[in-house]
């Protein structure tokens, strides 16, 4: 497995995995997919941010992303500009075998050395694998934002996370 920058020509693969995440719920408060045209955009548009993939040893092949990971800005405003959200998404077949973690370091070294002094993870209050996969990778939970968001009828709350790098 190598990880890498994430490119143009990895937007399908990456809409493929978020979207899994979309259908089953859980991990996304979004209720639409996202389109290949839509995942080109945030990987083009966002300056500060930081995208990169796991990829198989054959990367021509379809599906050939096991994961990807990003750091994106959060907000615009001039006080957070060392400050990045970070997210973490592997294909379904490939969780619990490393790629999560191998990522998330690889995108943690990568945000250090682009200055990068707090990192910032918003998770469902009841996905607790991503809670702790996240407290494993040093992450401190401080706080919890009550009712927040709501999905399939149901008002979920969900747990504030941050890594001082």
């Amino acid at each position: 497995m190598m990880i890498r920058p994430a490119g143009d020509r990895d937007a399908d693969c990456i809409a493929d995995i978020y979207n899994h995440y979309v259908r089953v719920g859980g991990a996304t408060f979004d209720a639409q997919p996202w389109t290949i045209g839509q995942t080109r955009h945030l990987l083009n548009s966002d300056d500060c941010g930081i995208w990169i993939v796991a990829c198989s040893q054959d990367q021509d092949a379809m599906h050939a992303i096991d994961g990807w990971a990003s750091a994106r800005r959060f907000s615009a405003r001039h006080g957070y500009r060392h400050s990045l959200e970070s997210a973490v998404y592997v294909r379904e077949n490939g969780q619990r075998n490393g790629v999560g973690l191998r990522l998330m370091q690889t995108l943690m070294d990568q945000c250090k050395q682009l200055g990068v002094h707090h990192l910032m993870a918003r998770i469902a209050n009841d996905n607790q694998a991503s809670i702790r996969f996240h407290h494993n990778l040093g992450y401190e939970t401080v706080g919890i934002q009550k009712e927040i968001g709501r999905m399939n009828d149901q008002w979920l709350d969900v747990m504030l996370l941050q890594k001082l790098l």
